[in-house]
């Protein structure tokens, strides 16, 4: 069974871990023996992991045979687990709205940093009459208009817009018609593939999961590796041969006096050692392609979390009916007065106005064959998602005998359902941003009065 569930950032974050150290493992390799577009491609599947808000849940029954299927779930099984330890040690820290506050105000420091770059662009001058780069222009066939600007001030090219994007380029570019042809040539590149909204994402995942540090890393050699495919499909444009390979490499050499500092929030020229590197080595190879997918199947497997689950059938006499008894994978556990007193039982305030937190608390009378339900969710905006929620019905009675069910649903799944004919406690461990609902049903035909507390643990 497949299911699409919510995941926080606190998760993605540790499981984002796995992606983030594969592709920088291989990504060298890639960039000089694979596919052009190999590390960005990894790329974009690491930026839409962290920005979908979903993850897919694999329900699988044991025993599981297969030994190679087992190979391959046994560590996602492994991650899903730490990473609910990691979220919980650390979900005081980094609640919700802790993330929240930085991460606006880090998206407020981005944005004004865009707007510092427009207010310095404001002293640049528009190129109109240029022949040879009016034919560069056209030479791309953009839908979009394209301005090329003149300003001295900056030191070297740089490209900044999506809708009307701009060029901005230095005088003594345009007295040099090769330099002036392949920083055009890169620029327009950057504009044809949108890179400016790619760099936009970038940016927007450093401030959502800023509390990851091999995230923040893993932004700089995206901005690399954006370089890094410009300047390959540069070479393809003008033709890849060895002698366009070391003019291009020349034109960035030329460039690199001028070179002062990075700008994030602009696209620009900017020769590194690595990129002249892989312009000399970059050859595709069938190993480079093996290793490209193998670490595409690799990486794809952070959208996915697994779980075995398993039901049991009991027969409680051979003259009494059967009685469904269902507990997934051992989720629920009966426990004592002592054991649930021992227990740090906490309120949580959801988020959904259709639902409740878990901190139910009544005495109520069912009639005959009636039953009630309790809708909760275990999110916080304020704590860490709970190691639990605990279900105790006590005070009970009826005229003539107890006979109840306790039905516990998880997202309309049934994961518990057992009969009890006396008081009892239960412990329920959830999984993650999923909504419960706790269902007690009167079996007998004389009505039933009881009491009921529901609410979270830590440990």
């Amino acid at each position: 069974m497949i299911n699409f569930v919510e995941i926080t950032f606190i998760e993605k974050s540790f499981k984002s871990l796995f992606m983030v150290g594969l592709i920088l493992l291989v990504r060298k390799r890639l960039n000089t023996k694979s596919s052009k577009w190999a590390n960005i491609s990894l790329w974009t599947i690491f930026i839409t992991y962290l920005l979908f808000p979903y993850t897919i849940v694999f329900n699988l029954q044991e025993p599981i045979k297969n030994s190679f299927v087992e190979a391959i779930i046994k560590p996602l099984v492994f991650i899903n687990e730490y990473s609910r330890v990691i979220e919980n040690n650390l979900g005081y820290i980094l609640s919700k709205n802790n993330q929240l506050i930085v991460s606006i105000i880090l998206i407020g420091y981005v944005l004004f940093e865009m707007y510092k770059v427009e207010q310095a662009m404001k002293g640049s001058t528009i190129i109109e009459n240029n022949h040879h780069v009016n034919k560069l222009i056209s030479k791309f066939k953009l839908r979009r208009s394209i301005k090329v600007l003149i300003n001295d001030d900056l030191k070297t090219p740089i490209t900044y817009g999506v809708f009307k994007p701009k060029i901005i380029l230095q005088s003594y570019i345009l007295k040099d018609k090769e330099l002036l042809k392949y920083v055009m040539i890169h620029e327009l590149t950057h504009i044809k593939k949108y890179d400016i909204v790619y760099n936009h994402l970038k940016n927007l995942i450093a401030c959502l999961y800023w509390h990851n540090l091999l995230i923040l890393a893993a932004t700089r050699y995206i901005e690399e590796d954006i370089e890094i495919l410009c300047d390959k499909l540069v070479v393809e444009k003008v033709g890849d041969t060895s002698e366009h390979r070391k003019e291009y490499c020349m034109s960035m050499l030329k460039l690199m006096d001028k070179y002062k500092g990075r700008d994030e929030k602009v696209l620009k020229l900017n020769p590194t050692l690595e990129r002249m590197i892989v312009m000399r080595k970059w050859k595709k190879t069938l190993s480079g392609i093996l290793t490209f997918a193998l670490v595409i199947i690799l990486s794809t497997t952070v959208f996915a979390d697994v779980r075995v689950t398993n039901c049991n059938t009991v027969i409680s006499s051979s003259e009494a009916p059967i009685e469904t008894y269902i507990n997934e994978a051992g989720r629920v556990a009966v426990i004592s007065d002592e054991e649930y007193s021992d227990l740090k039982l906490e309120e949580i305030n959801v988020e959904s106005p259709s639902l409740r937190a878990a901190n139910v608390s009544e005495t109520t009378t069912l009639s005959g064959l009636e039953n009630k339900y309790y809708k909760f969710n275990m999110s916080s905006r304020n704590s860490p998602t709970h190691n639990g929620f605990t279900v105790k019905l006590s005070n009970m009675s009826s005229r003539s005998y107890l006979d109840y069910s306790i039905i516990i649903q998880e997202n309309d799944k049934v994961i518990y359902k057992k009969s009890f004919n006396k008081a009892t406690i239960l412990k329920v461990k959830p999984d993650r941003n999923y909504r419960y609902k706790v269902t007690i049903v009167n079996n007998s035909v004389d009505s039933m009065t009881y009491s009921i507390k529901i609410n979270s643990y830590v440990r």
